[in-house]
């Protein structure tokens, strides 16, 4: 097992703003992940982190199921991309909550996921892009986009590519630091059944 890097602030420790976004995020996901603790010690990162997760994805949770499922695919495949162990356990677990079957979380991050038939065309056209994005080839890349605008409108598409962009610095980020996975029983979840705060 791997040494993290940095020791992050647990919510006894925090104090401040950091105290009250551990406070949100207890009560959104059940728990405060390892990944938000070693970011608490750069307070603005994390509440801007906070705020995009927030409004991008945790608002489809009762406003559209189907969107947030290829929000999930989209944060599986960039961590997938990026072989980022600590962001793909947390969003395999997130994306089987939000209703991906386990044949299609395996389907997401396979090369030959375009011959996959338990994935929809709209979530084949959200992994293309991924695959551009991440790999810096999507400026490019019209064939891609225009594949993203036959499924999705402007919204979506900006909200899918702001979720790559930002899993493709969250891979980064618990890599560079060595941040642990949490055990399954305190990862996070979008509909928490207890808090978890140790």
């Amino acid at each position: 097992m791997t040494t993290p890097r940095i020791t992050g602030l647990t919510p006894e420790t925090a104090t401040g703003r950091v105290a009250e976004i551990f406070s949100e995020t207890i009560r959104q996901f059940g728990t405060v992940s390892n990944f938000s603790r070693v970011m608490a010690l750069a307070p603005g990162a994390l509440e801007a982190w906070m705020t995009a997760n927030r409004g991008i994805r945790m608002r489809y949770l009762d406003e559209d199921e189907e969107f947030l499922k290829v929000e999930q695919a989209v944060i599986i495949r960039t961590s997938s991309q990026n072989q980022s162990e600590y962001c793909l356990l947390h969003n395999i677990d997130l994306g089987a909550e939000a209703g991906l079957t386990n044949e299609q979380i395996a389907a997401i991050q396979k090369d030959d996921y375009e011959t996959a038939e338990c994935l929809d065309e709209r979530t084949k056209a959200a992994i293309a892009w991924v695959d551009a994005v991440t790999d810096l080839k999507a400026k490019a890349d019209n064939a891609a986009f225009e594949r993203m605008q036959s499924h999705f409108d402007d919204q979506q598409i900006v909200e899918l590519t702001v979720l790559c962009c930002m899993w493709n610095f969250s891979n980064r980020f618990t890599e560079a630091l060595h941040i642990p996975p949490e055990p399954p029983e305190k990862r996070l979840r979008f509909r928490p059944r207890v808090a978890v705060t140790a």
